[in-house]
């Protein structure tokens, strides 16, 4: 059986996104047993939850199962506030304000600062993070200053939807947002929120729980009034499962959809499920190729991976290689992760942010995520995220699932878009 996803569920705050999420995970979710065999799951593959006002919502939904409110702000809040990860093996503050033996909250401050509209933070260390066996959930929170405001979107690896989810939005929201969201203009400045969990799950045993709460008797509406006014371009999840028909939806989308930003500039948030690239390029093959082969600075970012690790051990990495090795070893693993940016050296140009493996019943899931890339570009990556598939399945027998790609945001360099150079 087949994963249900990527799914989009767009509302105002948590409370209605969570319901709808457990809902969607009990009704389509995949029975599931984890890793060590212990617990048994029901799984559903990138759940993308856009939040478009979430402070005019409760931090927590109403018949939460996971902490309270007050365990979240007396307890789990300060991880976030905190560069100190004391007996944890991490805290998301760490991650953010000192694994890297800097700041990256400041870093992306600055590089906002100086006229930039994307800036994001990397919390996983590929040096520890692909053989440990409890890395970072969160591992990219990008900001995006649109306009007037910074808008944020989080990548989770694993995401426990029924009792962890609601807690990492309002983590990301109270502090690392608003954080950057101080440099301009405060609370005003503060967007919304877009999650993506590449394996959104519950547990069994959750379920129960929920079904002992008045977990569907209670109205989700939502009577406060609107905090933020302004709204995202997107993200839009196109239906097209072809490369033809995505670059085809996109031609029609794109301008209706997207939105301005400065003279030259149009963004759009854009996700799509791709089974098939039915289009050829031999040039953009050979190009995506070299890339895998270690050629180009992603290539070498790819295959030579210089870092160091939590204890403070220089080394050099192939990730493909390693991705490959785990996947021939570690068959439920949700801690295949590559990325080509690299806060020890202040590197984060490079595109694909992320790319996450699933491997499930002999099943490849891939999920893919760009920012600030050029429409044009789409092609290109699709090719790149195939030949690195390609390469980490040789003498796999796996089946290779549909890839779903997340571009957050996508731009566009022009207000003239010449869909001739995607190929016609």
């Amino acid at each position: 059986m087949s994963f249900y996803g990527p799914y989009l569920i767009r509302t105002r705050n948590i409370d209605v996104a969570w319901r709808s999420c457990i809902n969607t995970i009990i009704e389509k979710g995949v029975k599931q047993t984890t890793e060590d065999k212990k617990q048994k799951t029901r799984e559903t593959f990138c759940a993308t939850i856009h939040l478009s006002d979430w402070q005019s919502g409760n931090i927590i939904p109403r018949d939460y199962i996971g902490l309270s409110e007050d365990m979240i702000l007396e307890n789990y809040i300060p991880q976030y506030l905190s560069s100190e990860k004391g007996e944890h093996a991490y805290t998301y503050g760490w991650c953010m304000r000192d694994r890297f033996k800097f700041n990256q909250l400041e870093y992306i401050k600055d590089q906002l600062s100086r006229g930039r509209s994307v800036s994001f933070a990397q919390l996983w260390n590929p040096a520890t993070d692909m053989m440990s066996t409890n890395p970072p959930c969160i591992n990219v929170v990008l900001f995006h200053k649109l306009n007037s405001k910074i808008h944020s979107t989080v990548y989770i690896r694993s995401n426990d939807m029924a009792r962890a989810h609601p807690d990492d939005v309002t983590g990301v929201f109270t502090v690392f947002l608003t954080e950057v969201s101080s440099k301009f203009g405060g609370r005003r400045a503060m967007g919304t929120i877009t999650t993506i969990s590449g394996s959104a799950h519950i547990y069994e045993t959750s379920i129960n729980e929920i079904k002992r709460s008045s977990f569907g008797s209670i109205s989700a509406s939502n009577p406060n009034p609107k905090i933020n006014e302004e709204t995202l371009a997107g993200p839009i999840l196109l239906k097209s499962n072809k490369l033809s028909g995505v670059l085809s939806e996109l031609k029609k989308k794109f301008p209706k959809y997207s939105k301005p930003q400065g003279k030259d500039d149009l963004y759009l948030y854009i996700i799509f499920k791709l089974e098939e690239i039915d289009l050829k390029s031999k040039e953009l093959i050979d190009e995506a190729e070299r890339i895998v082969n270690g050629e180009g600075e992603l290539g070498k970012r790819l295959r030579h991976y210089r870092a160091k690790t939590d204890e403070g051990k220089s080394v050099t990495i192939d990730q493909i290689k390693l991705a490959k090795r785990k996947l021939e070893k570690s068959t439920q693993s949700r801690r295949i992760i590559i990325t080509p940016n690299n806060p020890w050296e202040k590197m984060y140009d490079l595109n694909p942010l992320i790319i996450q493996f699933l491997l499930r019943q002999n099943r490849l899931y891939t999920s893919a995520l760009f920012a600030d890339y050029l429409i044009k570009e789409i092609p290109l990556a699709t090719y790149l995220i195939r030949s690195i598939q390609k390469e980490i399945l040789d003498g796999n027998k796996s089946r290779l699932e549909p890839t779903a790609f997340f571009f957050m945001p996508t731009k566009n360099d022009s207000k003239t878009i010449d869909f001739s150079e995607l190929f016609g």
